[in-house]
């Protein structure tokens, strides 16, 4: 069987999803810089192994599951070298930061809409980088991409009625953590 150029379908997919890929990475492991480095490395992961493709399946999901499993990846290779648990804190830092790249200033927006948007956004990327992975990335492609049960059953490789129990505890989590930090600012 001859493999098929990737041509002019894998150059609308990375335009139409290089952005949601970026934002997807980026809630996974929370540092621009690694984000855009999952991103490249997956859209070529993906161009390399184009004659893999499924034309039955959704493009998205594939890509995504490839994007997935390289951030685990990492994270494995991370934690075999320095032995540090992905969900310590950051020494030096408060605990409300958590991440080098959450230390750093926002830039300042010209108007409040936007200002209170970046805040409202900040609090919940606060709050989605205090759970689990696995909450996390189902929250992620569910909620903030909007991927299907099936998509993400394909992508997180578990069965349907654990998609559908770990959103329900995923968003039960995210509820009491999101309002314990309200609570906390009060």
């Amino acid at each position: 069987m001859e493999s098929q150029s990737p041509g002019p379908q894998f150059k609308a997919f990375i335009q139409e999803y290089g952005e949601r890929a970026f934002q997807f990475a980026y809630r996974l492991g929370g540092n621009a810089e690694e984000a855009k480095e999952l991103v490249q490395e997956a859209f070529f992961r993906m161009y390399r192994h184009w004659d893999r493709f499924d034309q039955d399946r959704p493009m998205s999901a594939w890509y995504f599951k490839i994007l997935r499993n390289l951030f685990l990846d990492g994270c494995r290779r991370y934690e075999r070298r320095k032995g540090v648990s992905l969900d310590r804190t950051v020494p030096g830092v408060s605990e409300d930061v958590g991440t080098y790249a959450d230390a750093l200033p926002d830039y300042t927006e010209t108007s409040l809409e936007l200002l209170a948007r970046q805040e409202k956004a900040d609090e919940v990327r606060s709050v989605l980088d205090g759970l689990s992975y696995e909450h996390r990335a189902i929250l992620s492609l569910v909620d903030m991409e909007g991927a299907s049960y099936l998509d993400v059953e394909r992508v997180l490789e578990i069965p349907l009625g654990t998609v559908r129990s770990r959103i329900a505890r995923a968003r039960t989590a995210f509820r009491k953590s999101f309002e314990q930090a309200r609570r906390s600012e009060a």
